[in-house]
């Protein structure tokens, strides 16, 4: 059997044509090819799709229109469900993708400088970034609202941090 990897979640239908909004939560995936399989979880299961059309919106985001999904109707069934692809299919290992952001500086927009990357925790929402902090770590979704801007070349990560993320942390 092949082996599926969580990437992203569905967030919301786009158009009047049954095209999703999906973010992507991973190292490493491909641009989606027509043809291609993508699996959504649905009734505790994985279950194929194949892609019609597929255009990257951000960095983070994809448009995607899969094959018999055709209205608005149907796309709202299928949003908040995850999106698998074949762990073959990934450019970049698991590995190579977590390793490249061990060690970043995060600087948070309110808070300044809080820290470096010391871990990435898998979560079935989003991955987790650990930041170590002195003699603490301060846990930071990797999420959109949150994550502004990361700098893999000069190996920094900004964020803004919801009031009080940070200080839970810290001040414990």
């Amino acid at each position: 059997m092949t082996e599926l990897k969580v990437v992203g979640t569905i967030s919301r239908s786009h158009g009047l044509h049954g095209s999703l909004k999906v973010n992507i939560h991973a190292a490493g995936v491909p641009a989606l090819e027509k043809d291609e399989p993508v699996f959504i979880l649905l009734q505790g299961g994985p279950v194929p799709f194949f892609v019609e059309d597929c255009k990257q919106s951000s960095r983070d985001r994809l448009v995607l229109k899969l094959e018999d999904v055709d209205s608005v109707e149907q796309a709202e069934k299928l949003v908040g469900k995850d999106l698998l692809l074949e762990r073959t299919k990934l450019d970049a290992p698991e590995q190579d993708a977590s390793s490249e952001l061990m060690g970043c500086k995060v600087v948070d927009s309110e808070k300044g400088p809080i820290g470096q990357v010391s871990g990435i925790m898998d979560n079935p929402q989003h991955p987790i970034l650990e930041v170590a902090f002195e003699n603490k770590t301060i846990l930071i979704p990797w999420v959109e609202d949150i994550i502004n801007d990361v700098d893999v070349e000069t190996k920094l990560i900004k964020i803004s941090a919801p009031e009080g993320l940070i200080d839970l942390y810290i001040n414990g």
